[in-house]
């Protein structure tokens, strides 16, 4: 049985083999996951950015009206040289109006309040008549306060005082977020995350349910006024809220454009995908640092990184259905539809089946390979077992969708091989005499009437298909489960004519293989794919964990904010091209071991620099940062292609959900820096290496083709060497015999 992944290829090629509309689409996807979602994650670290702070003086003191420098150097303890944020000395009012009763000016005066009078007390320093005498009375006051103040300093009793040189106005500052307050804004960050965990789940089931198509839709429908919203918040906690409810389509709306792009590329251009996705999303962080440095107001940011993309909406007229998830679901004629009109695009003309016509030659040529048959079709005889990748593939055909499969390892078929060979012979023999005599009847009833038989045998057919595919079809949960689908596929698919639908419905009938449906659990029913999926999750958790750490970290290293943060995506984008090069000639798991592994150590390396030297700190989180990120990038195509079409996004989203529950430690392995500036760098390191190493466990994809089907996703990478490099290419079909 063909899992289609191999027509799919050569459909995919043929549609792009000319024009430049692929591109644009492909341009258009890769900068819908990722400028979007860079403004969306990472806005909090300038919304919620932390200016320098310190305890507001008391009243008494400010209705003096001193300088708030010569405030701050007589109320507020320095600690080697830097000033206290939480703490101040207190002074006695009255103590003070007394010692400085000559210099003080005291009248009272009435002021209206909520519609009443009321006298209230103002006391001002005399007026100076010169600049002798006002020197007389700043150095009166500085003595006073020295003699009067506490003995220790306090914690903050009159709020805080922020500097205006880098924020004008943030989040921190509006609600007075710091000191026993400071865990909030690190909590709000985080709640993002817990947002981000449960929409994995959602969108990865409704995207393998419904369609890529609808799911990114639905998602801009939702996000882009909730993003506006959370610029109107009426406590901390409302705007921390809005943003949870943001988090539900962060990682769904970064993965779902580029499962679509991945799907609709041909094989040479997916390792494309990732490295674009990266590479913009890089650059939306640099973008994002140049507009918060030139507004550095929360409420205009917030602003400005959301109501521009109120024009994504008109993604509705440009975005196309997965081919891949059409043939998933048994809609061969959809699939179709969408290579044809992208090749109409490109200027190319691809005639109607032709698709169906891809998979009955590589059906016919699997049955040349393996089999030798006379001319009626029955089995005189079955060659050598073939080379060990010929011998996992005809397997893999004949696999039926069982939850435990048996890992034969080379000593068990060695000492096995007669037996498994007559078993193969049988089944195949099996099949293809069905085959045979099916297309013989067929022939011989369309000889004596072509019309008469053609609603028997298409109800025959369709019984057969719906007793493999679907046996709880009359069941009330999977009609509705069908009718969602199908309000779904109406509101946002174009409708065929009738004639169209007709011929689509006789192509559908075509495929043998039917609705190829899967759950979530069929992950953990299959030992290889289990362990493939366990290995993906630990290293999307030590990627996201590290990549964002370093992120939110920023404004830790002792440089401005807007400099190293726009630093840290400038040295992101050089990482993609040597991603691309490396992965593209080495592989995906050798460079991603080597990346990862670089860079933790990288990261590691900060321990041993001294804090009086806080731009050695940023050179190597830098270059930590760029591995990181060179790392991100192969990661996404590596599971993009480990991963079988049928539960992708599925599998994704889960995968991406166990990532999510590690990713609420980031703000808070970036809150270690209050300890000691090397503490994060220290936890990110470690976890950096460990995936880099768990990553030579995982089966190189280069070269290899894209795993349809649950069995080509069990099947792919069973006997993989740990030590093993990137296999030669294997031959495509020739496409020209479709011309």
């Amino acid at each position: 049985m063909s899992s289609w992944a191999k027509e799919l290829d050569e459909a995919a090629e043929l549609a792009t083999r000319t024009g430049h509309w692929h591109v644009v689409l492909f341009y258009l996807l890769c900068g819908l996951a990722a400028i979007p979602t860079a403004f969306l994650v990472f806005s909090q670290v300038f919304t919620n950015g932390t200016p320098e702070h310190w305890c507001a003086p008391p009243p008494e003191l400010e209705s003096l009206l001193l300088p708030d420098e010569f405030l701050r150097f007589l109320t507020v303890p320095k600690d080697q040289g830097v000033y206290e944020s939480c703490r101040a000395y207190s002074v006695d009012p009255r103590a003070l109006y007394a010692a400085l009763n000559e210099y003080i000016d005291e009248r009272s005066e009435l002021i209206r309040e909520g519609g009443a009078l009321r006298m209230v007390t103002i006391r001002q320093l005399v007026p100076a008549m010169g600049e002798a005498e006002r020197k007389q009375q700043i150095t009166k006051v500085k003595e006073a306060i020295l003699t009067l103040r506490s003995k220790e300093p306090e914690a903050c009793a009159h709020g805080w005082r922020f500097s205006k040189e880098h924020y004008l106005k943030t989040l921190v500052t509006e609600y007075s977020l710091v000191c026993d307050s400071a865990w909030m804004p690190t909590t709000g960050t985080a709640l993002f995350w817990v947002g981000s965990v449960f929409g994995n789940l959602i969108f990865g089931s409704i995207s393998d349910r419904y369609g890529r198509r609808p799911t990114i839709l639905l998602m801009i429908l939702l996000e882009v006024p909730l993003s506006i919203a959370a610029s109107f918040p009426s406590t901390y906690w409302s705007y921390a809220g809005i943003r949870v409810i943001c988090g539900l389509f962060f990682p769904a709306l970064y993965q779902q454009p580029f499962i679509l792009a991945l799907e609709l590329m041909p094989p040479n251009k997916r390792p494309y995908t990732g490295i674009f996705v990266g590479m913009l999303f890089a650059s939306g962080m640099c973008l994002l640092a140049l507009v918060a440095f030139a507004i550095r107001d929360w409420f205009y940011l917030s602003l400005a990184t959301s109501l521009p993309f109120v024009f994504l909406f008109g993604y509705y007229w440009l975005l196309p259905e997965s081919p891949r998830w059409l043939v998933g679901r048994g809609r061969i004629a959809k699939a179709e539809k969408v290579y044809r009109d992208l090749a109409k695009k490109n200027g190319i003309n691809l005639p109607r089946g032709f698709l169906m016509e891809l998979h009955k030659k590589l059906r016919d040529e699997e049955a040349d390979i393996t089999l030798l048959s006379n001319g009626n079709g029955h089995i005189m005889g079955f060659p050598d077992i073939p080379e060990k990748n010929n011998y996992d593939r005809r397997i893999s055909n004949m696999l039926t969708f069982k939850p435990d499969i048996s890992i034969i390892n080379d000593t068990e078929v060695a000492n096995k091989v007669d037996h498994l060979e007559k078993i193969i012979a049988l089944e195949v023999a099996e099949i293809v005499n069905k085959k045979a005599k099916l297309r013989k009847d067929e022939e011989t009833d369309e000889s004596i009437d072509d019309n008469s038989n053609e609603e028997p045998l298409l109800n025959r057919d369709i019984t057969q298909k719906s007793t493999q595919t679907d046996p709880y079809k009359k069941s009330p949960t999977n009609t509705l489960r069908k009718k969602s689908i199908q309000l779904v596929s109406k509101i946002f698919m174009a409708e065929d004519d009738e004639e169209d639908a007709i011929e689509n419905k006789r192509m559908d009938d075509q495929n043998s293989e039917g609705d190829c449906k899967a759950s979530p659990l069929d992950i953990f029913r299959y030992p290889n794919i289990r362990k493939k999926f366990f290995l993906l999750s630990f290293n999307w958790v030590a990627i996201g964990v590290v990549y964002n750490s370093l992120s939110y970290n920023t404004p830790n290293l002792g440089v401005d904010d807007y400099l190293a943060f726009f630093i840290g995506g400038a040295v992101e984008i050089p990482s993609y091209f040597l991603a691309w090069r490396c992965m593209d000639r080495f592989g995906r798991r050798w460079v991603l071991c080597i990346c990862m592994s670089i860079g933790g150590l990288a990261c590691i390396s900060c321990l041993f620099v001294p804090e009086a030297s806080p731009w050695i700190t940023v050179s190597l989180s830098m270059f930590g940062r760029l591995l990181i990120a060179a790392s991100f990038a192969v990661f996404y195509v590596q599971i993009g292609e480990l991963l079988p079409t049928v539960v992708r996004a599925q599998a994704m989203g889960a995968a991406s959900f166990i990532s999510g529950l590690g990713l609420l430690a980031s703000p808070y392995i970036a809150y270690l820096a209050i300890y000691g500036r090397a503490l994060p760098f220290i936890v990110m390191g470690i976890l950096s290496v460990v995936a880099g190493v768990l990553s030579l466990f995982l089966p190189e994809t280069l070269n290899q083709t894209l795993p349809q089907t649950l069995e080509d996703g069990e099947m792919f990478g069973r006997n993989f060497k740990l030590l093993s490099c990137v296999e030669r290419p294997k031959r495509s079909i020739n496409s020209g015999d479709l011309d």
